[in-house]
C-alpha cells in the first residue's frame, strides 16, 4: 500500500508543479531551521544566473538598517498627506497606522491585498499606510522591507518558510509596535504572534527549557478535531479555527477577547479573496485605532476620543465569505463538488454532456484515463486563469481531470483517503494491500 500511495503522491506532486505556473525547485530539504531548510522556487521559463540562485542578504546586513541613520519616506492612502518616519519614532500623526503585510511566496496576490486596503471604509482607508511585500523583498539588497517593519504599527505575515527569510524576519519583528499576526509560517515565526495579552511565545517548563507548541488546553481541543495521527494535526487545527471564535464568545476575560481577535482575523485570511482580506484588515485596524483612542481617554482628551471610538464602533464588519477548505471544481460545474465520487458522478452524467454541448466545451470521452490534479485553494479563490485553462486542456487532449483544491496541508489526506486505483482495488480484494482506516470508500474515486 505504501508503495502505491507513494506513486500516486509523486504523480500529484508533479501535477502540482505544473499547476503552480510551471514552478521548479532549486533546492528542497526538510528539517528544522537549524538545519537550514530551503524551499527555493522560480518560474521555469525565467533563467537565473548561477551566482544569483542562492543569493541572500546576511541577517547582519538587514539588522544594520535598524541604526539611527535609517530614514524612509512613505505615503498613506490619503493622497494629501505624506508621513515621514525617523528611526521608528512617532512623527506626530498618531492617527496613521503603518501596516506591513508580507505574503511570503504568495506574490501573485500582492495587488489584491493592496486593493483590499484601498477598499476599506473611508474612515479607515485614509488613516492607514499599507505596504505589501513578498519573499523576494525580504531577500532584496534594498533596506525597504526592513525599514517598513521597523516603522510598523501592525505586522501581518503568511507563508514564510525559507530559512534565511525566517531568520531575517525574526530579527525585525521585535521592532513592531503593535499586534503581530503570523499565519501558516514556520514555527519560529508563529511564536511572534501577539494580539494584546495573547501571544504564542514558547513557555519555560519546570526544567528551565522552553516548551514549544500550544498550551495543554489548546492541545486537548486540537486532538478533538483530528484523527489522532501526527500528520493530521495541522488539518485538525484548521478545522478548529472555524469554530474557535464562536466558542470563545462564551469565555469572559481580556485574554480570550484577544485570542478571539486573532482567530477571527485568521478565519478571514484563510477564506481568502478580496472581500475577506478587506474584512480582516478592517477588523485589526478598527481594534488598533479603538485601543489608541482608549489610551487618549486616559490621557485626558476624553470627549474627542469618545467620539472617535463611537465612530469606529459604528462600522459594521462584513460577513465572512466561505469557500470550502477542500473541494473539486470544473469550468462547467456550478459551485464545487464536496468529494471525488460526487464530482465523477456529475462529470460522467448527461447533465455535464449537455452543458458542454451548450457552451461548445470539448469533453474527453467518459472512458478516458483519469488524472488527479492537486490545486492550491488560494489560486481557486482568486480566480487564477491557469486553472480553467489547464482543466480545459486535459479535457481536449482526451483525459478526465479530477481537480481537487486544498489549503496546502491536506495533500497526504487526499491521496490516502480520496484516491484509489485498479491496482489498489485488486490488492485489497486479494488481501495483499491493506488500506488505511481513514480511507473513505463512499467519497473516493479511482484514478489512473
Amino acid at each position: 500500500m505504501a508503495a502505491n500511495i507513494s506513486w500516486r503522491l509523486l504523480s500529484l506532486t508533479s501535477t502540482l508543479i505544473i499547476l503552480s505556473g510551471a514552478w521548479v525547485a532549486d533546492g528542497f530539504t526538510i528539517g528544522s531551521s537549524k538545519q537550514q531548510r530551503r524551499l527555493l522556487l522560480r518560474p521555469s521559463n525565467i533563467p537565473i544566473p548561477h551566482d544569483d540562485r542562492k543569493r541572500r542578504i546576511p541577517i547582519s546586513r538587514l539588522h544594520s538598517t535598524l541604526t539611527p541613520e535609517t530614514e524612509a519616506v512613505t505615503t498613506s492612502f490619503n493622497d494629501d498627506e505624506d508621513i515621514e518616519h525617523d528611526n521608528g519614532k512617532d512623527d506626530g500623526n498618531k492617527d496613521t497606522v503603518n501596516i506591513v503585510l508580507t505574503t511570503g511566496f504568495e506574490s501573485f496576490n500582492r495587488d489584491l491585498y493592496q486593493k483590499a486596503g484601498q477598499l476599506l471604509p473611508p474612515q479607515l482607508s485614509s488613516r492607514i499606510h499599507l505596504q505589501v511585500f513578498c519573499d523576494s523583498d525580504i531577500r532584496s539588497s534594498s533596506s525597504e522591507f526592513a525599514t517598513a517593519v521597523q516603522n510598523a504599527d501592525l505586522f501581518i505575515g503568511s507563508l514564510i518558510f525559507d530559512y534565511d527569510d525566517v531568520m531575517a524576519v525574526s530579527e525585525l519583528l521585535p521592532h513592531v509596535k503593535g499586534p503581530r499576526l503570523l499565519f501558516e509560517c514556520a514555527t519560529e515565526l508563529m511564536a511572534f504572534n501577539k494580539v494584546g495579552s495573547f501571544n504564542m511565545e514558547a513557555k519555560q517548563d519546570g526544567s528551565g527549557s522552553s516548551s514549544d507548541g500550544p498550551p495543554p488546553a489548546v492541545k486537548a481541543i486540537l486532538n478533538k478535531f483530528s484523527s489522532g495521527k501526527e500528520e493530521d494535526k495541522i488539518n485538525g487545527y484548521l478545522k478548529m479555527l472555524k469554530v474557535g471564535p464562536d466558542l470563545l464568545k462564551f469565555i469572559p476575560g481580556e485574554k480570550a477577547s484577544d485570542l478571539r481577535c486573532w482567530l477571527e482575523a485568521y478565519r478571514y485570511w484563510n477564506q481568502g479573496g478580496l472581500n475577506n482580506v478587506k474584512a480582516m484588515l478592517q477588523l485589526v485596524v478598527q481594534r488598533y485605532l479603538t485601543e489608541q483612542q482608549q489610551q487618549h481617554q486616559q490621557g485626558g482628551t476624553v470627549d474627542e476620543a469618545k467620539k472617535k471610538i463611537e465612530l469606529l464602533e459604528s462600522l459594521t464588519l462584513p460577513e465572512l465569505e466561505v469557500t470550502p477548505d477542500i473541494g473539486l471544481l470544473h469550468p462547467l460545474l456550478d459551485g464545487y463538488a464536496s468529494h471525488p465520487k460526487s464530482y465523477m458522478e456529475w462529470r460522467l452524467s448527461p447533465t455535464a454532456a449537455n452543458q458542454a454541448k451548450q457552451q461548445n466545451f470539448k469533453l474527453a470521452p467518459n472512458n478516458s484515463p483519469r488524472i488527479a490534479l492537486l490545486l492550491y485553494r488560494k489560486h481557486v479563490i482568486t480566480n487564477q486563469r491557469y486553472i480553467q485553462d489547464l482543466i480545459q486542456y486535459f479535457e481536449s487532449e482526451g483525459f478526465i481531470p479530477v481537480p481537487v483544491f486544498i489549503n496546502g496541508v491536506e495533500a497526504h489526506t487526499i491521496v490516502r483517503d480520496w484516491l484509489t486505483s485498479t491496482h489498489e482495488i485488486e490488492g485489497v480484494s486479494t488481501g495483499t494491500i491493506v488500506r488505511d482506516s481513514t480511507y473513505k470508500s463512499n467519497e473516493a474515486t479511482c484514478v489512473d
